[in-house]
């Protein structure tokens, strides 16, 4: 019996049509499949830099060379903010500018919207938790929008995700902030910490106050922050970057509790116009109190061939930035408890130039105007200025006899024709020119001077760059200071030379 095949033969034309009829099935399925990814052909910096609704985005990274690096890097997200984004933020903070916020807040919130890993959009759910380079967490609603947006709750993706050679790219309608950030922000809106945290003119200061609130929260002290952000009216006297800068000054020149007692003695107790404070001063001085617990002066003064007002020496350079809970004027200097007398200069006894010194109120004398304001019932002359040919360049109190043998040798005396004599006493320290400019509140001063130890009716032998610290009399309210040698100028002959110098002195109520 012939065996049937019952495999068909490759040859039949039941099989040819089939093989046709499976060949077009199979070329039509391969049709339905999706069509892979394109390779990606740009890195997430070239995206940002290409696209013309990010050009906000591309600067502040252009501009931050450690963001821009990190961007650079390997298996990277960003959720990268449009500049519709950008200005919402502008809006919110109510600037005029962005870059009227210090640069520091805005590399944080920045460095919020990188992640360092590849995540696609469809993976994002509720429990999505994505830890930044800023160091906290972006998280996601149910429907995979971002939640952590700041007073943004649920922020929508613009467009598709776009691949990147080292990662992905969202874009997104709104500014992420970190939550830390988003509750000191939203303590400050409005507020004079505002201006003073948050200005990029004031950002040295602001760095300053957080190392001083660190101090304090360990000391148990109120924060400067929360001062600044406070309900009770408070006038700031904030110095821009540029003075601390022109100082040289940087965060480690002074610890936290200098730092502390320093910031606040910017803080005056109440609301304070620059017209408010410059009412009725024409040539004399208003004193307020600080946050500091000591008291500043307000003076005129001119500045850059501009009249204005110095607060505690420093002068105000824009004034009146008002805010919910006071105001803010910048200064181009740092705020003092001391008062400071810079180029004073004074004669010696044959020389024509005022050699006697009021240290309280900066007031230079001649002899005759010396001898006329020191009647029996007082004196505001604390010093003057002589050279002896053993004392060599000297300060001496008014009832110090050498000074009185000097004047009175050339025909100038002193203790028979002054009716009071203050009655100042000196010490010769052992402090550095840097040293006693370092010296800017009335704590550091009282240490320095030392009251107790100041003994001397004069002090002799004073060379440039010479500190020397003095204790007026009782009766011209006992105030301490001190005085640096700038300059001598020995003149042509014994006495008739000048010396220059530098005073610090207590504030009054100090």
């Amino acid at each position: 019996m012939k065996k049937k095949n019952l495999f068909l033969k490759p040859t039949s034309g039941l099989l040819a049509l089939l093989m046709l009829a499976m060949s077009s099935f199979m070329f039509t399925a391969c049709n339905d499949d999706p069509e892979p990814e394109p390779e990606p052909e740009n890195s997430i910096l070239e995206i940002v830099s290409a696209s013309p609704d990010h050009t906000q985005l591309a600067a502040y990274v252009s501009a931050d060379a450690d963001l821009a690096a990190a961007l650079g890097g390997n298996d990277l997200t960003l959720f990268a903010p449009d500049d519709a984004a950008f200005e919402k933020l502008r809006v919110t903070l109510g600037v005029d500018d962005l870059n009227q916020v210090n640069p520091g807040v805005i590399a944080t919130v920045l460095r919020f919207h990188a992640v360092a890993s590849v995540e696609r959009r469809e993976s994002f759910t509720e429990s999505t938790s994505l830890p930044t380079l800023q160091g906290e967490n972006i998280t996601f609603n149910a429907n995979g929008n971002i939640a952590t947006g700041g007073s943004d709750t649920d922020v929508e993706f613009v467009g598709d995700e776009i691949l990147a050679t080292n990662g992905v790219v969202h874009v997104v309608e709104t500014i992420l902030i970190p939550p830390t950030v988003f509750a000191t922000i939203g303590a400050n809106l409005g507020k004079v910490s505002q201006t003073v945290l948050l200005g990029a003119d004031f950002s040295t200061l602001a760095a300053a106050i957080a190392k001083a609130d660190a101090y304090a929260a360990g000391e148990g002290l109120t924060l400067l922050s929360s001062v600044l952000a406070g309900d009770d009216p408070i006038t700031v006297f904030a110095p821009v970057n540029a003075v601390f800068e022109g100082a040289g000054i940087t965060l480690d020149t002074f610890t936290g509790a200098e730092w502390y007692g320093i910031i606040a003695t910017h803080v005056v107790l109440g609301d304070f116009s620059a017209q408010a404070l410059g009412a009725g001063l024409q040539q004399g001085t208003n004193t307020y109190a600080t946050a500091a617990g000591s008291n500043i002066q307000i003076a005129p003064t001119v500045f850059q061939e501009t009249e204005t007002l110095a607060a505690g020496g420093a002068p105000v350079v824009s004034a009146d930035i008002e805010s919910d809970n006071g105001r803010v004027h910048a200064v181009a200097g740092v705020v003092s408890s001391v008062n400071t007398y810079t180029t004073v200069l004074l004669g010696a006894q044959g020389n024509s130039n005022e050699g006697f010194y009021n240290a309280f109120s900066n007031v230079r004398y001649t002899y005759a105007e010396a001898r006329d304001a020191s009647g029996t019932s007082g004196s505001p002359v604390d010093f003057a200025h002589y050279v002896g040919s053993n004392d060599g360049v000297t300060l001496a109190s008014i009832d110090d006899g050498g000074l009185n043998t000097v004047y009175t040798a050339v025909g100038l005396p002193i203790s028979s024709i002054f009716g009071t004599r203050n009655s100042t006493k000196f010490r010769v320290t052992d402090l550095s020119p840097a040293q006693f400019g370092g010296i800017l509140l009335n704590s550091q001063l009282e240490a320095a001077a030392s009251s107790e130890n100041n003994t001397n009716s004069s002090a002799t032998n004073l060379s440039e760059g010479s500190v020397v610290a003095f204790t007026l009399d009782a009766d011209r309210g006992g105030y301490s200071g001190l005085v640096r040698v700038v300059e001598i100028d020995e003149g042509d002959g014994l006495g008739n030379g000048t010396i220059t110098i530098e005073v610090k002195v207590q504030v009054e109520g100090n």
